[in-house]
Formats: C-alpha cells, sequence, structure tokens
C-alpha cells in the first residue's frame, strides 16, 4: 500500500503539469481545487476506515464486478461527507448560481438522495437521473450524473485502498473494472519494483488498466484493446508523444477507440493517474484528428481544438 497521501499525488502531479505544459496551467488551477478535495476526502475515509464488500468468487468468475448489485447505502454517511466538501468547490467551477449551489448542497446532506444516486451510477440506470428533480432548470442529468461520479469517487477509492490485497489477487481479464464495473479512462505500464531496502526487485512493464471511478488497476493482456479484445497486431497502432516514449495511444482499428498509456517506469514521484490525463490533451486531440474515439469519454478527452 502507498505511504503517499492522495492529496500529496495530486499536488505533485498538479505541480509537474503546470511546469512541464504552462498552457495547461489554467486547467490545473481550476480543475485542481476539485481533485484535491476528492482526494482530502479520500485521506480522511481512510485514516476513519469504511466498510467492504464481500467479495464472491463465483460472482467474479461470471465477470460481475464487485460492487454490482450491492447496497449503496452502506457507505451513506460517507457519500454525505463528500458531497459536503466536494459539491460546494465543483459548483463553483461549474459556474452553477448561487441559489442552484444551495438546492444542490442541501439536498444532497440527505443520505438516501446521495446513495441513490451512487446506485443508479454503479447500475447504469439513466432514467434515475433523468427523473430525479433537484434544480432541473439548471441542472441537467449529464450535469447530475457528473456531479455523483465525482461525490463517489473518494469513497470508492477508500473502498478499493482498504480492500487491498483481496483484490489484486483476483483473476480478472476483462476490460471494465472488476470493482465497479467501468471502463478504463487510461492505461499504464507499471513501475520499477523496489524492496524495502531499496534494491531493484522486478522491472516493471506489466501493463494495468486504470480505473477514474474507484482508482482500481488491474492487470491486463499487453497487445490486447481493453474495448474489443483485439490482438491483432496489423490492426493495432501505438503513436507516441514528440520526445517521450512514456507517453502514448494505443490505438485499435478493428474498434476505432482508442486509449492513453503512460510508462510508470519514467516518472519519479508516481503520478495520480487521473490528475495526469489533464496534461494529456494534447494525444486526445490527435487521436481525433485521426478518427478515433476515446474507451472512456472523460472532460478532457470530450475538449474541442
Amino acid at each position: 500500500m502507498s505511504t503517499v497521501s492522495a492529496s500529496t499525488m495530486v499536488e505533485t502531479t498538479l505541480a509537474s503539469i503546470r511546469e512541464r505544459t504552462p498552457a495547461y496551467g489554467e486547467l490545473a488551477d481550476q480543475f485542481g481545487r476539485v481533485f484535491l478535495a476528492v482526494a482530502g476526502v479520500r485521506d480522511d475515509l481512510m485514516k476513519k476506515g469504511v466498510a467492504i464488500p464481500a467479495i464472491d468468487p463465483a460472482r467474479i468468475s461470471a465477470g460481475v464486478p464487485v460492487l454490482v448489485g450491492n447496497d449503496m447505502t452502506l457507505w451513506a454517511n460517507e457519500l454525505v461527507e463528500s458531497a459536503s466538501v466536494v459539491v460546494p468547490i465543483l459548483s463553483e467551477v461549474l459556474a452553477l448560481d448561487e441559489a442552484t449551489r444551495k438546492s444542490l448542497i442541501e439536498w444532497m446532506a440527505d443520505p438516501k438522495h446521495v446513495s441513490g444516486l451512487a446506485q443508479a451510477w454503479i447500475e447504469g440506470d439513466r432514467k434515475y437521473f433523468e427523473n430525479t428533480s433537484v434544480c432541473p432548470e439548471t441542472v441537467s442529468p449529464d450535469v447530475l450524473l457528473s456531479i455523483s461520479e465525482t461525490i463517489s469517487v473518494p469513497v470508492l477509492c477508500a473502498v478499493v485502498e482498504t480492500l487491498g490485497e483481496s483484490l489484486a489477487s483476483l483473476s480478472w481479464d476483462h476490460g471494465y473494472c472488476p470493482v465497479c464495473g467501468s471502463t478504463p479512462s487510461i492505461s499504464m505500464l507499471s513501475p520499477k519494483e523496489v524492496s524495502e531496502l531499496d534494491q531493484l526487485v522486478g522491472g516493471g512493464g506489466k501493463k494495468y488498466l486504470h480505473c477514474s471511478h474507484c482508482g482500481h488497476d488491474w492487470r491486463f493482456k499487453r497487445n490486447a484493446c481493453p474495448a474489443c479484445g483485439n490482438d491483432d497486431a496489423e490492426t493495432r497502432e501505438v503513436f507516441y508523444a514528440d520526445g517521450t516514449n512514456a507517453e502514448r495511444i494505443e490505438a485499435c482499428h478493428a474498434c476505432g477507440k482508442y486509449c492513453l498509456n503512460v510508462d510508470l517506469r519514467e516518472y519519479e514521484p508516481r503520478p495520480n493517474l487521473d490528475v495526469l490525463q489533464m496534461g494529456l490533451i494534447h494525444l486526445d486531440l490527435f487521436a481525433h484528428e485521426h478518427k478515433l474515439q476515446p474507451l472512456t469519454a472523460t472532460l478532457w478527452n470530450t475538449l474541442e481544438s
């Protein structure tokens, strides 16, 4: 388990983005507040401790993620805590008017409301967001969904971190998250493994997919497309960023999807992968120019050039 706090990792990644690509500085300043709020809640929950769900081997073998079918009211109080910290900041970043901010904050102080949103998000129940009447004139279902995802992130990340080795030992070869069922937003090649005595015990380079919704990383075949499973070298292509081999686009021409990949052997300290994507927008723009679609839509890969 990492000894570096989530907040520290976010801060160092934001600083790296500002230093390396000043053009992203404004984005880092604006959305960095949200990332720091989410990380702060996660750190706080880890200190307090969170409940963990049971892992059913039979369901895992059948390809059913851990949280699918679980009652999210188990974490209702944690979701309320997250909303109380994150929603005021997110409302400012989204430029919501004062009345809407107050209504959202008050509405999301109810454990039933926030756990209901989290449940609908986990189950992919979009109708729930369309039928939820909280500031309908100023908060669209898409915005409400985005807010729900954001307040769920620190809670689910704390659950994943608490589960620890029980997740790492799962046998899972699907291109969606074994915890929450989301598709990955980015992939990585693992860093070099160093013992407590600073001795190199492994060269790293194993491929993992990363879930931005719950923070889980799971092993995946290095030469396969997470979207469709295609492993034909003739229909897969890799594009590297100028001047570095540490950041690249992994494209699949069989399904037209792409996923960003970073080689963590080239990063020190280790970055927060969710924040890091904000500094890789140039790769997303390149992919769009080549008529590729992101495996998972994020704010960063849906920005217009």
